[in-house]
């Protein structure tokens, strides 16, 4: 909100900028003796307002006396209206502003306003909070949600926060991004303490400068220690915030892990250095490579792939082979044996074009296998036999899938979800049989019958 400047018998034409109509700001001075903001006197203007001389730019130049005349005019507080009687010069009214008890301020906890003089009683006693919690609040000036114990340090750094040029050059009301890039072409950086964005506030020429830095570097150090004493807070505050992040973060990751065993595929497996591979299997070096093994779902059957390159028994030289195995795993003892979900093997298309791509897949139902025990059941050993695909796809086809020497075979193994079905359907059918049992128990007019409860509908 932008505060208006009240001049004591109005402000002197000769002080008025002609395009804005405001006290001049950086006051710019024509080659006519006619005074413009600097921000008003753009490149593209050609005549002065006020006389239409042609304006040459490079003849106009800053005024520093304009400007001390502009910062020595009288004024009063910009809140005389609501009663305060305050009154001094351009040049003190930001500071002035900056501790008005007339001044109002927004509650971020519950959007009321009141005078600076009142705000602190309210904020610290103000039960309303933003969320249920009652932990965090809107930053009523860039809407961020914050903590209510770091909120006193969000506002100290808040970009959108309203305050004054510390330099005291007269720019009043403007957010934090705007006087910071507005600093380094004040008029005033050279005549104030280096250390008014610690706290200090004094103004004055050069040689008052440099007598105030000797005068007092006790005070100085002290706004620097509390300055560094922030940082440490904030340092403290930021180092909590990144473990608490880094727990979070590690508890994201694990359950998408966790999603991704449960809902995406098995193993998605990569087979490199096939032209290598193939000729190994040739010559009966290597006739079968196995993938690293993997679980079927969280808590589930171990498992691992295998394959023949050029082809197992009868499609040797003819056909890809393409298997699956159990392997021993930590939670055989809570799983259903044997083993009966059914298995997709998918060899993909590396196709550039996705809508062009055809993979190549093969669904494999254990419960239709013969003689399934070396293959479904618990292993006693490392691992079972394997079972799948013994001509998955001819030799001939697999080379148009094969890219940069490499494959890629993904095996999905049915959901856990139809296991659970099937729980609840044995489940029912056992309850079903208990009380069929407990009926036959007694006598014959009698009968158990469940009893549903219903809700009263409301009249």
């Amino acid at each position: 909100m932008s505060t208006n400047i009240s001049f004591k018998g109005g402000l002197p034409a000769d002080c008025t900028c002609p395009i804005c109509d405001q006290a001049l700001r950086e006051p710019i001075k024509l080659n006519c003796d006619h005074f413009y903001c600097k921000s008003c006197l753009t490149e593209d203007a050609q005549n002065c307002a006020i006389c239409q001389t042609l304006i040459q730019h490079e003849l106009c130049v800053y005024d520093k006396e304009k400007h001390k005349q502009i910062q020595n005019l009288p004024v009063v507080c910009s809140f005389e209206e609501i009663g305060c009687d305050w009154s001094g010069t351009l040049s003190e009214l930001s500071s002035h502003l900056e501790n008005c008890p007339k001044k109002s301020e927004k509650c971020s906890k519950c959007g009321r306003e009141f005078e600076k003089s009142d705000f602190a009683r309210h904020f610290e006693k103000c039960g309303k909070k933003d969320d249920e919690n009652g932990t965090t609040s809107v930053c009523s000036f860039c809407l961020k949600r914050i903590r209510l114990s770091d909120f006193e340090k969000h506002l100290k750094t808040c970009q959108s926060v309203i305050i004054s040029c510390p330099f005291q050059c007269g720019l009043v009301d403007k957010t934090r991004k705007e006087i910071e890039d507005h600093r380094p072409l004040c008029p005033n950086v050279d005549n104030v303490c280096p250390f008014i964005p610690f706290g200090c506030n004094f103004a004055g020429g050069r040689e008052n400068i440099q007598k105030h830095l000797s005068d007092e570097p006790i005070r100085h150090l002290m706004l620097l220690c509390d300055e560094i004493t922030d940082l440490k807070l904030t340092y403290e505050m930021m180092e909590k915030d990144l473990d608490t992040f880094n727990i979070r973060q590690t508890g994201i990751i694990e359950n998408a892990e966790t999603c991704h065993q449960m809902f995406g595929p098995q193993i998605i497996w990569r087979i490199d250095n096939i032209m290598q591979r193939t000729n190994e299997a040739k010559s009966g070096a290597n006739s079968t490579i196995f993938s690293a093994p993997f679980m079927s779902h969280r808590f589930g059957y171990k498992m691992m792939a295998c394959v023949c390159l050029f082809g197992d028994g009868i499609a040797a030289g003819k056909s890809l082979s393409l298997y699956v195995l159990i392997l021993r795993g930590e939670f055989d003892a809570t799983l259903q044996w044997p083993f009966n979900r059914s298995i997709k093997f998918t060899l993909l298309d590396q196709n550039p074009n996705i809508e062009n791509r055809l993979n190549i897949t093969y669904h494999v139902d254990p419960r239709k296998l013969r003689a399934n025990e070396t293959f479904l059941a618990r292993p006693r050993g490392e691992r079972n036999a394997a079972f799948g695909s013994q001509s998955f796809c001819s030799l001939s086809i697999l080379n148009n899938y094969i890219k940069d020497d490499q494959i890629f075979v993904k095996v999905e193994i049915e959901r856990c979800e139809t296991i659970l079905k099937q729980r609840d359907v044995d489940q029912q059918k056992t309850l079903e049989q208990i009380r069929a049992s407990e009926n036959q128990e007694l006598p014959p007019n009698v009968r158990v019958v469940p009893v549903v409860q219903q809700q009263s509908a409301e009249v």
